[in-house]
């Protein structure tokens, strides 16, 4: 009952936060173990217009395949976002990762978004990628715009110990209506 409650409890605050910003991905496909946290941290700049914003992540293992993502962003304007992870294939020192992510975010304007998400684990580090696409609803005088930013995430994970990993990410705009971004902070495992 707490899961469906905290998912709709987001999506309700999203719709009247305000004017929206790109989160990026901020982690590998991994999935959280059911019943583990986490906790992330994460300075964000974008370019064109420049903008800084600090996130705040969170994280929560729901079944072996699935978790659930919370993102809170503080800046000017207001970032809550929620989105479902599910494994597509388990991302191992043997083998990649897939996962793809769904969910909303929301500012002024109300957000779907959409990840495709791969990731490789080496000894020491792991790099991810994502196609990374949102739908925006925005207000306009004339009614609502829909606009399409998308965007390509590179990122690098790096352990620090077995409860705190550093990520680096570039958020790369394909669409011109998204804007290119870096960010780099620490996810904490509880």
């Amino acid at each position: 009952m707490r899961k469906p409650l905290i998912m709709a409890i987001v999506l309700f605050l999203a719709l009247f936060a305000t004017r929206p910003l790109q989160a990026g991905t901020f982690g590998t496909a991994g999935i959280l173990k059911s019943g583990h946290f986490a906790l992330g941290l994460e300075p964000a700049l974008t370019f064109s217009p420049g903008n800084f914003i600090f996130y705040v992540h969170g994280g929560l293992g729901l079944t072996r395949s699935i978790d659930l993502d919370l993102k809170l962003g503080l800046a000017s304007d207001i970032y809550l976002g929620g989105e479902l992870e599910f494994s597509l294939i388990r991302d191992t020192r043997r083998s990649p990762g897939l996962s793809f992510m769904a969910g909303a975010h929301g500012a002024a304007n109300f957000g779907l978004d959409a990840n495709l998400l791969l990731s490789n684990r080496f000894k020491t580090f792991s790099l991810y990628g994502a196609l990374d696409a949102d739908i925006e609803f925005v207000e306009s005088v004339g009614g609502t715009d829909i606009l399409l930013p998308m965007y390509l995430d590179i990122g690098v994970a790096i352990p620090i110990s077995r409860k705190l990993e550093f990520l680096l990410e570039g958020n790369i705009a394909l669409t011109n209506v998204a804007a290119s971004g870096l960010s780099g902070g620490l996810m904490i495992y509880f």
